[in-house]
């Protein structure tokens, strides 16, 4: 079954919220950050889609299998989200609305501080910035991932520009193998609402190959 990448568009964010629950699922952290379930499929939708309007560097890309497709079934199987500062293209610091559903301190606590980070060491710089990569559990390890991947270390390598994410423990071993090293941590300590483990986040960097 060929997997191919193409653009994605508003269209495909339902599509894209179905994925990322099913991939992050429930978890030792999500109950302290997302008390009330988290975001709603309208809220995600519209945080989303005011993102991609107001920052010209967002590019959102899906996995798509072209038999799926061809049969007429649900053929999108991976998405993710690039932003591409080039160009004049300069990063401008999120506005972060938690909402219904979550911890808001917690998140700021997390969420926040991976912003704050990424702010701390690229603010005004021209780079590629990974903040979504999920894949549908019914089709991992297929190379959907990869794909994603390839697509933006290709862009990063094209205009020779650094490219940085943070990664969850789980997909840290695939972001190495594409040249991700780690440069830091986000551990927050969520034992003060409930926790039994904190929540952590990897910190990673992917120099440009030069031609």
């Amino acid at each position: 079954m060929p997997l191919v990448v193409v653009p994605a568009t508003e269209a495909d964010l339902p599509r894209s919220f179905a994925i990322e629950r099913r991939a992050y699922g429930p978890n030792k952290t999500s109950p302290i950050l997302f008390p009330g379930e988290g975001l709603s499929l309208e809220d995600r939708v519209a945080q989303m889609s005011a993102r991609k309007r107001d920052d010209p560097a967002c590019q959102w890309i899906k996995v798509v299998d072209v038999d799926l497709e061809a049969k007429g079934e649900e053929s999108m199987i991976a998405f993710s989200q690039w932003f591409v500062y080039s160009d004049g293209v300069k990063p401008s610091l999120p506005k972060r609305s938690w909402g219904a559903g979550t911890n808001p301190e917690a998140c700021d606590a997390f969420f926040g501080e991976m912003d704050r980070r990424w702010w701390d060491r690229f603010e005004g710089k021209s780079h590629l910035y990974l903040k979504l990569l999920h894949t549908d559990p019914d089709h991992q390890r297929r190379g959907a991932g990869s794909l994603c991947l390839q697509w933006g270390t290709a862009e990063a390598d094209r205009l020779g520009l650094v490219s940085y994410l943070e990664a969850s423990e789980e997909g840290r071993p695939l972001y190495e193998k594409f040249g991700f090293k780690e440069v830091g941590r986000v551990v927050v300590d969520l034992s003060k609402w409930g926790g039994t483990e904190p929540a952590t986040a990897y910190l990673m960097v992917r120099e440009p190959l030069l031609n």
